[in-house]
């Protein structure tokens, strides 16, 4: 139908700060292109608000891909992990508005700890499969001010690669 439609990913549970702290309540929101009719601004319009499988049971979410048949990686600061699933409502990278939707069929995967089992990908806010085997994501800056632990100072800021077991 000649429409664009992207997904947007919700940070916090619910959509909201204020229901932030409910896990397991992820959502996306799917929005198409509109322009008004005397064409001097674009509008995204919501289409849809699509829950994320409660299997993703993340405080927080920070990054999303989906790939053109489909495959899906949602990222989790707080949790230093990966949600991996697939969507359903697409085909060839087209959206199907109404079909769009998750598969309950899912795997978390943690982000590598260090020898010690503490979190040093803590703040991971991009996420990309690069091939069906592989994962490339990107990290933000550490918050500064003791407001995340010293660890997590070696992988701010930086492109990391994950082979997906």
């Amino acid at each position: 139908d000649d429409v664009l439609y992207i997904v947007g990913l919700c940070e916090g549970n619910h959509c909201s700060e204020s229901r932030k702290n409910d896990v397991g309540n992820g959502r996306v929101v799917l929005m198409k292109k509109s322009e008004d009719p005397e064409m001097t601004q674009c509008i995204w319009e919501t289409v849809r608000v699509v829950n994320i499988p409660p299997s993703a049971a993340f405080l927080d979410y920070s990054a999303i891909d989906i790939t053109q048949d489909g495959r899906v990686a949602i990222t989790s600061q707080e949790h230093s992990a990966v949600w991996l699933g697939q969507a359903k409502g697409i085909d060839n990278g087209i959206i199907d508005p109404i079909g769009f939707d998750f598969e309950v069929k899912s795997k978390v995967l943690q982000f590598p700890k260090d020898g010690g089992c503490h979190t040093i990908y803590c703040n991971i806010e991009g996420i990309h499969f690069m091939n069906d085997d592989m994962l490339m994501a990107v990290s933000d800056k550490m918050k500064s001010k003791g407001r995340q632990d010293f660890r997590c100072h070696d992988k701010d800021q930086s492109i990391h690669a994950f082979v997906i077991p």
